[in-house]
């Protein structure tokens, strides 16, 4: 029955690969010749469908540009560097505890899990990013993951006017002609940017491909003036009416060259001339540095983590631009973590037949000024005599980047037991019980009033009534917080009757 099922499932359960090209099939190297003119050209195909080039210039152009391959690295790192955290969607719910458990355990036995999630965050400047998923039968009748490979760009095809892949041939891995959809069932398909523009438009990337072909054209260019006018040249001076004197000079510049200097006579005058190169490199350097900055801007959305920039004393630039990053990280990780929910984790418990809901996938924490703030808050509201209720507690959880429970408080049962009603109740008690009960209620004071507090212990147990144990701790700690103070006063108060029930029985 076993073996039925799994051959039932084989057929609507990817357990191999279908989109496995040889990359010796990759398109070549199209970034050495091009020109603005073939930019267009390329556009222009994309546009119409065949994207081929188009991607073929992306990947050309994140190998060749050292730093905006850098910056690209950073955002991902931003991500990937951070501890990734699979948490129950209600920890309250044994199948949903049992989901995550099953979750991270897949995760573990997927050794390709961080290349998949970096090739899924090329999509925050690429248009669209494509995984291949790869499931195999388990030891218990139930399905694992096996593997998550990254479809090559190359198979992309958009002729139809949506996203299909190229069928590539099983003996050779060299794509075909023929296409087919795109089901999720058997892909994972991640748009890790906020464009609504269709994907062979070419996504975030488009906006960088004049700044790298200008940074390029530029050191061309440079190296170009320096070839021309780096090097010193020789001038040389002649009578007007002495050509043999200009012959000679001529012969002698022709051999300067071979034997690396000059033989002229007395009365022959050379120069050596030197370009003005100074000015022209500070244009080439200022002209590099706002093609550099205007690449960090769309990838890290700021530029001093590339640079070092003077933005003045007390600026709070530094500040500003840091925030901006870190809403691009979190902005990253949440929509990263919402695709491998609803694309990966979904799917694997469904064709597991595990009931409850899937976990969340969460990366890293938030930054430490972010989370300073949050404990200075969260200080405040338990000075003030406020509390998180449970219910906010996997909401911490999720910023801090960290599974927190609330701590449990040692409980003076002495104490608990005389919070008991003080209604008089007829009962006959001996000496004996009265004074367990009267050390009791002292031990149970000593326990709940420690510290800090210890002297609110001596002021219950030498007052007379209510009006004088709450003038007497408002006196002593005069210089408390209000909202604190009246805290330890309504506990002061409570303690008090209790212990005044039990001191004193009728």
């Amino acid at each position: 029955m076993q073996n039925y099922i799994k051959k039932i499932f084989s057929g609507l359960i990817p357990i191999r690969r279908f989109a496995a090209m040889n990359p010796r099939f990759e398109q070549k190297t199209i970034a050495t010749t091009m020109s603005a003119d073939r930019i267009h050209n390329v556009f222009d195909s994309a546009q119409a469908g065949d994207t081929r080039d188009l991607f073929a210039l992306y990947r050309d152009i994140l190998l060749m540009d050292a730093h905006l391959q850098g910056e690209f690295t950073k955002r991902k790192l931003a991500v990937l560097g951070d501890t990734m955290s699979v948490l129950p969607f209600d920890k309250s719910l044994k199948p949903d505890v049992d989901n995550a458990a099953f979750i991270k355990q897949n995760i573990s036995g997927c050794l390709c899990w961080i290349k998949a999630c970096s090739h899924l965050l090329d999509s925050t400047l690429m248009p669209v990013a494509v995984l291949e998923k790869v499931f195999r039968p388990a030891l218990s009748s139930r399905f694992e993951l096996c593997d998550l490979s990254p479809v090559s760009y190359q198979l992309l095809d958009f002729t139809t006017g949506k996203m299909r892949i190229r069928d590539v041939d099983s003996a050779t891995g060299m794509p075909m002609h023929t296409t087919h959809e795109v089901n999720l069932d058997r892909y994972i398909v991640h748009r890790g940017h906020l464009l609504n523009t269709p994907d062979h438009f070419g996504g975030p990337m488009r906006s960088l491909v004049f700044w790298w072909l200008f940074s390029a054209m530029d050191r061309d260019w440079w190296a170009r003036f320096l070839d021309r006018f780096g090097s010193p040249f020789l001038l040389g001076r002649y009578d007007a009416d002495d050509e043999q004197g200009r012959t000679i000079l001529e012969r002698a510049f022709n051999y300067a060259v071979k034997i690396g200097g000059l033989v002229t006579t007395k009365d022959t005058e050379v120069e050596i001339k030197e370009a003005v190169a100074g000015n022209n490199g500070e244009a080439y350097d200022r002209f590099l540095s706002i093609c550099q900055r205007e690449k960090s801007k769309l990838i890290l959305g700021q530029t001093l983590s590339a640079e070092a920039q003077p933005t003045g004393l007390g600026s709070g630039v530094a500040q500003t631009q840091e925030a901006v990053r870190q809403d691009v990280r979190r902005f990253d990780a949440t929509l990263l973590g919402s695709t491998l929910r609803e694309q990966l984790m979904i799917q694997l418990l469904d064709i597991n037949g595990m009931p409850g809901n899937a976990p969340t996938a969460n990366w890293g924490a938030e930054s430490i000024g972010d989370l300073q703030s949050l404990a200075n808050l969260l200080t405040s509201l338990a000075q003030a005599g406020f509390q998180v209720s449970d219910n906010s507690i996997s909401t911490l959880g999720e910023r801090l980047g960290l599974q927190i429970e609330r701590k449990s408080m040692p409980v003076a049962p002495d104490l608990m037991a005389l919070s008991v009603p003080t209604q008089k109740k007829h009962i006959t008690r001996s000496v004996k019980v009265i004074d367990s009960l009267s050390r009791g209620a002292s031990a149970g004071l000593a326990q709940a009033f420690r510290g800090s507090l210890a002297p609110v212990r001596k002021i219950i147990e030498e007052s007379r009534s209510p009006e004088e144990c709450e003038a007497r701790i408002s006196e002593f700690y005069a210089d408390w917080n209000p909202a604190r103070l009246s805290g330890i006063i309504a506990e002061a108060l409570e303690a008090f009757a209790a212990n005044g029930s039990m001191s004193n029985p009728d």
